[in-house]
């Protein structure tokens, strides 16, 4: 695979914008196996963080066409052989230009900036890497921690001049190891996730439909139970992690006949996105206390806004979106996608390719 690639000089383009730099990506690919007879630099966006953040959730939520793409990409895709981009939105217009395009390569785990089926129909692979899988398990693997052991609240309170002792939660406050904790989505943060969590004596539990018993005995998870429903995990876990991708089918979908099903001990946490869940429906089972606490990094909209009930809360745990952020989770992630393309090359394996027959069961995160 990919053979066609080598022996020749390619015209690569590549798209980077304020997280991700187009220097870095060609830096990337001048230490790859390809022979770049070319490489076309473009800039998406602005150079502001906010401006891309925004722009990030609409593609997210409504697929490559929400978004205009880089300025310069329509005369350069037209000969290009391979295009590189990291959040530039590649819809099926801009794909149906690249005359001579052979593959497409993106630096993160989510795939809603491209239109896969287009490339499909054209024949062409679409490559992409996993760079925050690591990050995001250690930040939720913290915020379960603190969120049952009221780490945050009595922080707070202390920042407040309380000295706190006793908390909604203390009569079943317990150890790690007495928790059981379920993951809805076990692509490669869910993995993560449940390595570390097995290696501290927690039972997991879980639900996905399209894991495989083989990928789970791959990495060591052979005795992790699935569950057969969604329904069936919330009910059964003393912490709910949500990491699913969001979809049309999804938008909205945790909502308070989810959380009905929890235990009036059990905590919700969301680190994947806010899409998924109802918020409104969440405020009201904690305001309710019809469950424990939560944990969310992610929100319906972001920033979250200063007029959000969630603020008055004295249950909950939130942060801004950083999960995945760490000094070298972005900025490695060009050189990460570009390992994966020596692997093909080498090897002719890798499981980050993406077509439209598979990519509705891509759980990868």
């Amino acid at each position: 695979m990919f053979e066609y690639l080598l022996n020749r000089k390619l015209k690569i383009v590549v798209v980077g914008d304020v997280f991700v730099s187009p220097e870095t990506m060609a830096e990337a690919v001048k230490q790859s196996p390809l022979e770049a007879g070319e490489i076309v630099s473009c800039f998406w966006g602005k150079d502001d963080k906010q401006n891309f953040t925004e722009r990030q959730i609409n593609i997210e939520r409504n697929g490559p066409e929400a978004e205009s793409y880089a300025e310069g990409l329509d005369e350069a895709i037209v000969d290009a052989d391979i295009l590189f981009t990291h959040f530039s939105p590649v819809p099926r217009t801009l794909i149906e230009k690249g005359k001579s395009l052979k593959a497409i390569f993106t630096c993160r785990g989510g795939l809603e900036h491209i239109c896969i089926e287009a490339a499909s129909n054209k024949n062409i692979p679409v490559v992409n890497v996993i760079r925050n899988a690591e990050p995001v398990a250690d930040f939720v693997l913290g915020l379960i921690i603190a969120l049952t052991r009221n780490i945050a609240v009595s922080h707070r309170g202390l920042m407040e001049g309380k000295w706190m002792k006793n908390f909604p939660n203390s009569e079943f406050t317990t150890t790690l190891s007495q928790l059981k904790v379920g993951l809805a989505g076990v692509g490669n943060i869910g993995i993560e996730i449940a390595l570390r969590l097995k290696a501290l004596g927690v039972t997991v539990i879980a639900h996905d439909d399209y894991i495989s018993k083989e990928r789970l005995e791959k990495n060591g998870l052979s005795d992790m139970m699935l569950v057969s429903s969604l329904e069936d995990l919330f009910r059964e876990s003393d912490v709910v992690s949500l990491h699913l991708r969001l979809t049309d089918d999804n938008l909205k979908m945790i909502n308070k006949k989810y959380f009905s099903f929890m235990k009036p001990t059990a905590y919700f946490i969301n680190s994947a996105r806010g899409g998924l869940v109802d918020q409104e429906d969440l405020i009201e089972a904690l305001k309710s206390r019809s469950i424990a606490g939560a944990a969310l990094d992610v929100f319906d909209s972001e920033p979250l806004s200063s007029e959000s009930e969630l603020l008055s809360l004295d249950n909950v745990i939130l942060t801004p979106h950083i999960a995945g952020q760490t000094v070298d989770a972005i900025p490695k992630a060009p050189f990460m996608l570009m390992k994966e393309v020596g692997k093909i090359i080498n090897n002719g394996v890798t499981d980050r390719i993406v077509n439209y027959e598979n990519i509705l069961n891509d759980r990868l995160k």
